[in-house]
């Protein structure tokens, strides 16, 4: 996982597939709902952040960049060995509901999180009880 402000993505490009699209994808706006573009599956959404909910996420083979466009939430990660022989759907995706929340991060306006492959995260929490609204957008890089 990789946590940084939006302003230093650039410096990440090495390690990010199709960056160039990347960059182009962020420097559009696009409305709300999921878009296709190229291999890389956008959505953008906004929505007010709940309490934990006990379910993870992690996509098999595909790496996740998570941007906060508008306000602030919080995410928890799990430990990666709990991907290990947890069943995914057709997609790719693996869900795990039954671990405990190892790191919290506080994802703001103008920062990027980016969750590898096999790397369990849950993303709309609540952080300090606030009821704003947030936005984000989830670009999964698909191989």
């Amino acid at each position: 996982m990789i946590h940084d402000s939006l302003a230093n993505l650039i410096h990440y490009a090495p390690i990010l597939e199709s960056f160039d699209r990347i960059e182009e994808v962020l420097a559009s706006s696009y409305e709300e709902g999921t878009h296709q573009i190229g291999t890389l599956s956008v959505t953008v959404e906004s929505y007010v952040p709940t309490a934990f909910t006990g379910t993870f996420r992690a996509h098999d083979s595909a790496a996740t960049l998570v941007v906060m466009l508008q306000g602030e939430e919080l995410f928890g990660l799990t430990y990666s060995e709990r991907c290990k022989g947890a069943a995914k759907d057709a997609c790719g995706w693996i869900q795990i509901s039954d671990s405990p929340i190892k790191t919290v991060i506080t994802a703001q306006s103008g920062m990027f999180t980016l969750f590898m492959p096999r790397e369990p995260y849950a993303l709309g929490i609540v952080a300090n009880g606030s009821d704003a609204l947030v936005k984000r957008m989830t670009i999964v890089l698909k191989p």
